[in-house]
């Protein structure tokens, strides 16, 4: 079997040859849409899959995106503790959750994170992910990811990081290949014209959902006053 038909077969999710550390990019888009397929609850168990593929994705890249990639798996390992408490049932969804923190006390609880305070650190990763995703869905196939990614890093996360962080993330993202190597990286292996779409049309329709996502999250966190919990 040639290196396109593994990619391609990559490119549908993950098939019996795959690792299970391999990057699923329908499974990331499948479990955004299951996370807000309820118009009034965010699925909490769904949301922690989706960013677990984030952290796939992120890892894929190598140290370029390292400082997302273990805030992200350490915080969605915190919020999995939350769920495995004799209180996950106020964990289902991340409306109930907020509602049962702000109401005990919790989100203002200094002695361990909080599941309100963890959610809006991958919050913030979300509104760069979805950013990126989206730029990087409609850019043209010679473009530089890392011009891409440095104008939405600027543009989202960097706000929360202090100057040497930013400063470290701009340089290491110097690195990052051209569109269609960054694409190639990501399946694992040389891709086909198809594939390169297929994953460019996900990209822009992982931003879509993810959007719906954050959107609702910052209302929610706005509501509560919430968005600047530390």
């Amino acid at each position: 079997m040639d290196d396109v038909e593994v990619c391609s077969k990559k490119s549908g999710g993950k098939s019996e040859e795959n690792s299970p550390d391999q990057f699923d990019i329908q499974l990331l888009y499948d479990s955004l849409e299951k996370c807000c397929a309820e118009s009034n609850a965010l699925d909490m168990e769904n949301y922690l899959v989706a960013f677990k593929e984030l952290y796939r994705f992120f890892t894929l890249l190598g140290s370029v995106f390292g400082f997302v990639a273990s805030d992200i798996i350490s915080k969605v390992n915190i919020l999995e503790e939350y769920k495995r408490s004799d209180v996950s049932e106020q964990y289902a969804t991340v409306q109930s959750m907020i509602e049962y923190e702000c109401c005990n006390g919790i989100t203002t609880d200094s002695s361990r994170p909080s599941g309100s305070r963890t959610l809006l650190r991958l919050h913030r990763s979300l509104e760069f992910v979805m950013s990126f995703m989206s730029d990087f869905s409609t850019a043209d196939c010679n473009a530089k990811s890392s011009s891409i990614a440095q104008k939405c890093y600027n543009d989202t996360l960097s706000k929360y990081h202090p100057w040497l962080i930013r400063k470290g993330a701009t340089i290491a993202m110097y690195t990052l290949p051209a569109r269609q190597q960054f694409i190639e990286r990501v399946c694992g292996g040389p891709c086909d014209e198809a594939t390169v779409e297929y994953y460019g049309k996900m990209m822009g329709d992982i931003a879509n959902v993810s959007k719906k996502i954050y959107d609702e999250t910052h209302k929610l966190y706005e509501a509560n006053d919430l968005l600047n919990l530390p």
